[in-house]
């Protein structure tokens, strides 16, 4: 069953339940183009946190999934306050632990380093060094969009990614990276301080420098995840199971 948390600007946001419903909580946040039940549902993370007694929350971020598609207001603080107001609904007797991959990880990092005690721990993959979106020019993915112009390197991967899943909007999602790409993600800025595990596959060329982000953490490890890309690492078993042993063991 489908549940919605209302964010401050009147935005629901979708929440779904997987893994053990009994269990510590584990918020489970997806990246870019996808959605909640494509990256965690689908690939069988719900099997991996229930063997390791956890209950999964995941969210569809604004514009993705079930959750609402406003003509504007997909800001990093937007998506800042959509997990404060999921975090509130939920009111939970603890700290939970988070999983982000990509996107989500980037959210996860700045959520977690301006806000030191919303989370137990973390397990971030897919998570670049850089801010994928920093020569990303709306204006040229709108045109490509139009099959008009010459798209760049950036904007005609988010252009193709806009289109991969016939539940989204291929408009919402390139004006969701225009805004996105205003406040560029900077690690330095507030690093997590909670336990952190980096996971990225080893054949994940856009994020292959994660493990630059390392000496940020005071509580931080990497681990790869074998035989994987950027696209196609949430499909592994080694990253829902270590994700989970590693949550478990946080507690």
């Amino acid at each position: 069953m489908t549940v919605f948390a209302m964010a401050p600007d009147g935005v629901r946001i979708a929440l779904h339940e997987l893994g053990d419903p009994d269990g510590a909580p584990v918020l489970l946040i997806h990246g870019f183009s996808s959605n909640a039940k494509r990256n965690w549902i689908d690939t069988r993370w719900g099997d991996a946190l229930a063997e390791r007694g956890l209950r999964g929350i995941a969210m569809d971020l604004r514009g993705h999934g079930e959750s609402d598609r406003p003509s504007i207001g997909y800001t990093v603080p937007h998506f800042l306050d959509d997990v404060d107001a999921v975090l509130e609904q939920l009111a939970l007797p603890e700290a939970p632990g988070a999983v982000g991959y990509s996107m989500g990880a980037r959210l996860l990092w700045r959520h977690a380093g301006t806000r030191p005690h919303a989370f137990r721990a973390l397990v971030l993959g897919g998570l670049p060094a850089g801010d994928p979106f920093q020569r990303f020019d709306v204006d040229l993915a709108r045109s490509a969009l139009r099959d008009e112009g010459e798209p760049g390197e950036m904007e005609a991967f988010v252009v193709e990614l806009a289109g991969v899943f016939p539940e989204h909007d291929p408009e919402t999602l390139v004006t969701l990276a225009g805004e996105v790409s205003r406040t560029l993600f900077d690690p330095e800025a507030a690093p997590p301080a909670m336990p952190t595990l980096l996971m990225t596959g080893d054949k994940d060329r856009r994020a292959a420098d994660t493990q630059e982000l390392l000496p940020l953490l005071p509580d931080g490890r990497f681990e790869p995840i074998p035989g994987r890309n950027h696209m196609n690492a949430p499909t592994s078993g080694t990253f829902r199971r270590r994700a989970a042993e590693f949550l478990a063991a946080a507690r």
